[in-house]
């Protein structure tokens, strides 16, 4: 008798205790069995730890690790390295997945031995509202947004660079992928997923697309999910688009790779261009350093004197509305 591979779920959180709840029951669920899940408790203040611990007398599969305020990144990577099993699922706190998701993926793998990622498509639903799901984060922007594809994650370098193909959950992952790619860059809160698996698609694994109906990730809307700082936003878009620079000089095989290289470069100064905007009214330095950076980065020396001047007059330079334009296709 065969034994079933298993399954490793990595859940990172910080004060989701009222979320959480919703999300072990869902990995309870699972048909497959061969499971453990790890839940990675950055630092929480709310009644996270008691939460958890009421799932591992329930059921020794669910296990607590406390890290003291790290990055999500640092989370994902501290559960993969407690984890014992031969895949690796994510899934995040406030979210659930489908109960056929493991079940489906694993069959999947076993059809395909040479794939090295599977995943499925996800839905959204409003938080109280379970049972109303939808294509999208937006509900003005309802509509399919996941690539449904299975071939050489080359196939679609250009347009997860451009975007995420699919979110963090979607994937069932072999081990080996967060071993070839050395896991989450830990210099990461937010963007992280994209980074990871831009870097996942660089060494062109092969993917499989899983269509079932019970495999869907099911993705939470609520208030503190859209709360995002706009400039943390784009500084954390900044940081993952300078990471990726180097997996973009290795991809010498791959025919467009000095091409994806070039349009990194001008996001990294439509990125740079639009924060010195960002940060003109509340943050000069921060404006200044940025308009400085994307100065230097457009070879523009009469630029680089009127930033350095600006930091002695402590005069505000900003680029008119119309930069917006300058965003990478």
């Amino acid at each position: 008798m065969t034994l079933e591979p298993k399954v490793s779920v990595i859940i990172p959180t910080y004060n989701y205790a009222h979320f959480i709840g919703e999300t072990l029951v869902s990995i309870e669920s699972q048909r497959y069995q061969n499971w453990e899940c790890i839940v990675v408790d950055n630092g929480s203040t709310d009644n996270t730890k008691e939460t958890v611990a009421h799932w591992e007398q329930k059921d020794s599969r669910f296990k607590y690790l406390y890290i003291s305020h790290t990055t999500t990144s640092g989370c994902r990577n501290a559960g993969v390295a407690k984890s014992i099993g031969d895949f690796i699922q994510f899934v995040d706190a406030d979210d659930q997945i489908a109960p056929g998701k493991i079940e489906n993926q694993i069959a999947l793998f076993e059809k395909n031995p040479d794939a090295s990622i599977v995943y499925s498509n996800a839905r959204y639903y409003d938080h109280g509202i379970p049972d109303v799901l939808r294509f999208s984060h937006d509900p003005t922007q309802n509509k399919p947004w996941m690539e449904e594809y299975s071939g050489r994650t080359w196939d679609l370098l250009a347009k997860m660079f451009d975007r995420n193909i699919f979110v963090i959950s979607s994937p069932l992952l072999k081990r080996c992928v967060l071993e070839d790619t050395g896991g989450f860059f830990e210099g990461l809160n937010w963007v992280e997923d994209w980074d990871f698996y831009f870097r996942c698609f660089a060494l062109n694994y092969r993917l499989v697309y899983d269509p079932a109906p019970d495999s869907l990730s099911l993705i939470r809307v609520h208030p503190k999910s859209l709360s995002r700082n706009k400039a943390m936003m784009m500084e954390q878009s900044l940081i993952a688009r300078t990471h990726v620079k180097t997996t973009l000089t290795k991809l010498t095989d791959y025919k467009n790779g000095n091409q994806l290289i070039g349009e990194n470069n001008r996001y990294v100064k439509f990125l740079h261009r639009m924060l010195v905007n960002e940060y003109a009214q509340n943050d000069a330095f921060k404006s200044r350093s940025h308009l400085i950076q994307f100065a230097w980065l457009d070879n523009d020396y009469k630029l680089i004197i009127k930033a350095l001047q600006s930091c002695l007059t402590g005069k505000t330079i900003t680029f008119p509305d119309e930069t917006n334009e300058s965003k990478p296709k």
